[in-house]
């Protein structure tokens, strides 16, 4: 956040605009060009002969010209070179070897998508991830809260969400406190496909300077974490694009996924799936991968999903040595 911040008060340091030393050099021109005309019509006020067309038709009789009196410089000739002069030593004085900026600087929307402003990253809460190769990036959903085997906060989210390979940005729209800023980048990013076990899961490890919860939405507390499931339980989801909790259930567990009948929209991937408690928290079971809509199984996102299929986060808590971030029990 701090270097995003930096760049942009670095383009707002105080530099010579380009407009600035425009007008400056107009200044000096015009205020130049008003001199020379000054002095110029003074000189032919002076060399004017009086009474030039009388003096013709009497060519006859003498004519001795009245003394010419000394050429002074009219006061708007003074005024005009004294204002050339002003804008030559301000440009003399104008700092050398800089770069020019573009005045006024705009300020880029660093995401091509508007993202849902969260107080603090944690599960539910919107995220960019802007690809590392420049080809462009994808909004998703931010999962559940992890500490890694040194102590680094991160959060689990669809491998998808990124491009393998490249070390990809994440933004987020932090509200009031840093809208839009940088908060990390992909470190793990597991993307084999859409089919049957092929897994679909990534770890994106968070700058130190950036607020947590561990709760869905920064409101429902996550106490525990399970893969313990039976059909027919009720499982929800919450992601940024539906913007509420989405609950259905469960139609199908394998040792790495479960299907639930939970609707959703494009933007949802990567969100937590969890399980209600009795006591008003929840407890953490999966991150959203994808959704199906029988009725349109080609629609993609152009029709919201009916069900929803998750990634089980505890194999992969056991396998990157991952902590799950959780608040104590009611």
């Amino acid at each position: 956040m701090e270097r995003l911040y930096a760049q942009q008060l670095a383009s707002f340091s105080v530099q010579p605009s380009r407009t600035g030393l425009l007008m400056l050099l107009l200044g000096a021109f015009a205020s130049v060009a008003v001199a020379v005309l000054s002095f110029v019509l003074d000189r032919i006020k002076l060399h004017r002969v009086p009474g030039g067309a009388v003096l013709a038709a009497r060519a006859a009789i003498p004519y001795t010209p009245a003394p010419r009196p000394r050429a002074h410089a009219s006061k708007l000739t003074i005024a005009a070179a004294v204002v050339a002069a002003i804008c030559i030593v301000a440009i003399w004085l104008m700092p050398k070897n800089i770069g020019y900026v573009s005045d006024p600087i705009p300020v880029p929307d660093p995401t091509p998508i508007a993202l849902p402003a969260a107080g603090a990253a944690g599960p539910g809460s919107g995220i960019y991830v802007e690809y590392g190769d420049g080809s462009g990036g994808m909004g998703c959903t931010a999962g559940f809260l992890v500490h890694t085997s040194t102590g680094a906060a991160g959060i689990l989210t669809a491998g998808h969400c990124n491009r393998p390979g490249t070390p990809s940005k994440v933004w987020m729209n932090l509200g009031g406190i840093l809208p839009y800023a940088t908060i990390s980048t992909f470190v793990k990013t597991v993307s084999e496909g859409v089919h049957s076990e092929q897994h679909d899961i990534g770890l994106i490890v968070l700058s130190d300077h950036v607020p947590q919860s561990s709760a869905v939405a920064a409101t429902l507390p996550i106490t525990g974490v399970t893969g313990d499931l039976a059909i027919g339980q009720q499982l929800c989801k919450f992601g940024m694009s539906s913007g509420e909790a989405e609950c259905g259930q469960i139609l199908d567990v394998t040792e790495s996924k479960v299907t639930f009948a939970a609707g959703g929209q494009c933007g949802d991937s990567g969100g937590p799936v969890y399980l209600m408690r009795g006591d008003g928290t929840a407890t953490a079971v999966g991150i959203d991968i994808r959704g199906s809509n029988p009725a349109s199984p080609n629609a993609g996102c152009l029709a919201p999903a009916k069900y929803s299929v998750a990634e089980l986060v505890q194999p992969w808590l056991d396998r990157w040595q991952l902590t799950a971030v959780t608040a104590p029990p009611h």
